[in-house]
C-alpha cells in the first residue's frame, strides 16, 4: 500500500466540496419506556466529497494521474480541508506538544509566541502525530509561550513530547470510497473530476 500526495493545481480550491466529520457511535432504545442511550466508542472520521469543474489541461493530467496512481481503494493519500486557505488565528511560534502521554480532546502546547491572545481560533484546522483536528475553542499564549488547545475529534494516540503542531495544511490520511476513478470532458476539452473519501487508520 502507497500513500499518494494530493496532486498541486493551479485552481486549488475546488468547485463545490461537503466536508464531515463521522462519529462512531451506538444507541440502545429501552424496550420498556423508548427512552435511548448513546455511546460513543472510539474511531471518529473525517469525510469529504468534492469536485472540480472544467480543469486546464495541466490539472486535469494531474487528477488523472493521481487517480490512475490510488488503483482504486488499494492506495491512499494524504489531503487537507480544501477549501480552508489558512488558520484565521495569528498562530506565530514554533509550536509543540508539551508533555507525553496526553490523551481526549485537549492538548498543552508550547513554542508560541508568548502572551498571545487568539493565537488560534475555534474553527481553525491543526496537525499533530498524523491526525487533523477542529478547534473547538479559541486559545491563548502565556508568557512562557504555552496554550492549551481544545479539539475535536479525539486523539486516537497519545503524541510524543516535543512533536510538532501543524498550522499550514494539515493533512489527514483517505481513502476513496469506491474503486472507480472516472472524470467528464465537455467541449472544448475541458474536464471535470468528483472525488469521494473517508479517513483511513
Amino acid at each position: 500500500m502507497t500513500t499518494v500526495a494530493w496532486p498541486t493545481l493551479s485552481r486549488a480550491a475546488p468547485s463545490s466540496l461537503e466536508w464531515a466529520l463521522i462519529s462512531n457511535t451506538q444507541t440502545f432504545a429501552s424496550p420498556l419506556n423508548q427512552s435511548v442511550q448513546t455511546l460513543e466508542m472510539p474511531g471518529a472520521r473525517w469525510r469529504f466529497s468534492t469536485s472540480f469543474e472544467s480543469l486546464s489541461e495541466a490539472d486535469a493530467a494531474a487528477m488523472r494521474t493521481f487517480l490512475a496512481k490510488l488503483r482504486g481503494r488499494s492506495n491512499r493519500f494524504t489531503a487537507w480541508p480544501l477549501g480552508v486557505k489558512a488558520v484565521r488565528g495569528v498562530a506565530t511560534g514554533t509550536p509543540k506538544v508539551n508533555g507525553a502521554a496526553q490523551t481526549g480532546t485537549s492538548l498543552v502546547t508550547d513554542g508560541w509566541t508568548a502572551s498571545t491572545a487568539g493565537i488560534l481560533l475555534a474553527g481553525d484546522y491543526i496537525g499533530v502525530n498524523g491526525e487533523l483536528k477542529l478547534m473547538v475553542a479559541d486559545a491563548a499564549s502565556n508568557g512562557a509561550g504555552q496554550a492549551a488547545l481544545s479539539f475535536e475529534p479525539p486523539l486516537r494516540a497519545s503524541p510524543v513530547d516535543n512533536a510538532a503542531i501543524t498550522i499550514t495544511r494539515p493533512l489527514a490520511t483517505f481513502m476513496l470510497d469506491e474503486d472507480a476513478s472516472s472524470w467528464t470532458t465537455r467541449a472544448p476539452s475541458l474536464d471535470s473530476f468528483s472525488i469521494a473519501a473517508t479517513e483511513a487508520f
